[in-house]
């Protein structure tokens, strides 16, 4: 009726030979590396778009070189032409030429309509796995639907509550099956660009300095369960800019999001892949060279 370390230390178990050993580190090794260069890409991509959005739509760099007559520095002709050389004076300041301020409840959507019959089984994100600091979102689970905020492809969600707005939590919502409708806590806001804008867009203003701060002073409440309401944020102003340059932003971010998406999906295969190789390896249910041939076919 007792477990003691004497029958611990009784217990039989194979152990592979060292050269063995070394293969299978070697090996599996070798799927933590890709999964950690993976997500050092994914850095890499969103940083790049973000500093497009912020260049293009809040520092206006393109329109600041052309204004000195100099051209924008790595931008192809083509697009540099979409961008006036001159600005106008505005509500917020000077912007481009032929741009508008437009309020955000004008030119996004806040806590769009989703239809979601009670009881059905579908994604369910925790407040837990909404990202602090990138767009993705890549863990949630299946749940019968009982009361949440609805939301579903190319949806930007933001917590409201405080102290996970302040942490910055906010994703971009892209994992979900064609028309598929998720849902999550009720502490989430629903943005979603109208067109031209791009529905990344809605996610880099929710991530800009401004609206966090515009959101974070129109909070509500008690201490310590101080939320945004979202009419608060129906009059933030948006420097909007034409269809044209809209579009190619679109463009430009919608690639960089796809492959964000299929490193993200190939580092769960790997994973589940090196957790799965590991115990066959160590036991001898599986030799390294057949789990190389495993390997091979998903990279």
């Amino acid at each position: 009726p007792n477990l003691n370390t004497s029958i611990l230390s009784a217990i039989p178990f194979s152990i592979p030979t060292m050269t063995e050993q070394v293969a299978i580190g070697s090996l599996l090794g070798w799927l933590d590396k890709k999964i950690e260069l993976n997500r050092r890409l994914n850095e890499t991509l969103e940083s790049a778009v973000a500093t497009v959005f912020y260049a293009w739509f809040v520092d206006f760099s393109p329109v600041v070189s052309k204004a000195a007559d100099r051209s924008p520095v790595g931008m192809a002709a083509t697009v540099a032409e979409m961008f006036p050389s001159s600005f106008d004076e505005s509500s917020c300041g000077p912007i481009p030429k032929g741009w508008q301020v437009r309020s955000i409840g004008e030119v996004m959507e806040i806590n769009p309509i989703r239809q979601l019959r009670k009881g059905a089984v579908t994604p369910y994100l925790e407040m837990a796995n909404l990202p602090k600091t990138k767009a993705r979102i890549t863990d949630w689970e299946m749940r019968a639907f009982s009361s949440g905020t609805k939301f579903q492809n190319g949806d930007v969600l933001l917590a409201r509550i405080t102290p996970c707005l302040e942490h910055g939590k906010t994703g971009y919502v892209d994992f979900l099956q064609e028309g598929q409708v998720a849902w999550g806590s009720t502490e989430y806001i629903v943005l979603r660009s109208k067109p031209p804008l791009p529905t990344e867009y809605a996610y880099f203003v929710a991530r800009s300095e401004d609206f966090r701060a515009h959101a974070i002073a129109n909070m509500t409440g008690s201490s310590g369960r101080q939320r945004v309401p979202g009419s608060s944020l129906n009059g933030f102003p948006i420097v909007c800019p034409p269809s044209d340059i809209a579009n190619k932003f679109g463009s430009f971010a919608r690639l960089s999001f796809a492959q964000m998406k299929a490193n993200d999906e190939q580092s769960a295969t790997l994973t589940t892949l090196r957790d799965t190789l590991l115990p066959k390896l160590m036991s001898g249910e599986l030799r390294i060279r057949d789990a190389e041939k495993i390997v091979g076919t998903h990279v």
